[in-house]
């Protein structure tokens, strides 16, 4: 019903030790630990840049829920006014 985790835990280190081998074990545990380090010194930055952004004021339109209305393109503009002038 209950295993005993130090046994897993043995096994997973002999199998490691017999698929790496003994010059490889060492790298490996190496690379991990500073993987390791990265990923927590990224999350550390991620954090602390986060609290140094100001918060974003909100728009007059997005306190009814609204979204902001979309500007036409130049080149927009400029079709509708050729095709205006075509049809007149």
């Amino acid at each position: 019903m209950f295993r005993n985790p130090l046994a897993d835990g043995l096994v997973v280190l002999v199998l490691l030790l017999l698929f790496f081998g003994p010059k490889r074990l060492p790298m490996l545990s190496r690379s991990i630990g500073e993987s390791i380090k990265e990923f927590k010194g990224g999350i550390t930055d991620a954090s602390s840049e986060k609290e140094e952004l100001p918060a974003a004021k909100p728009d007059a339109s997005s306190e009814n829920g609204e979204l902001p209305a979309a500007k036409p393109d130049a080149d927009e503009t400029n079709e509708s006014a050729s095709q205006s002038k075509t049809s007149a």
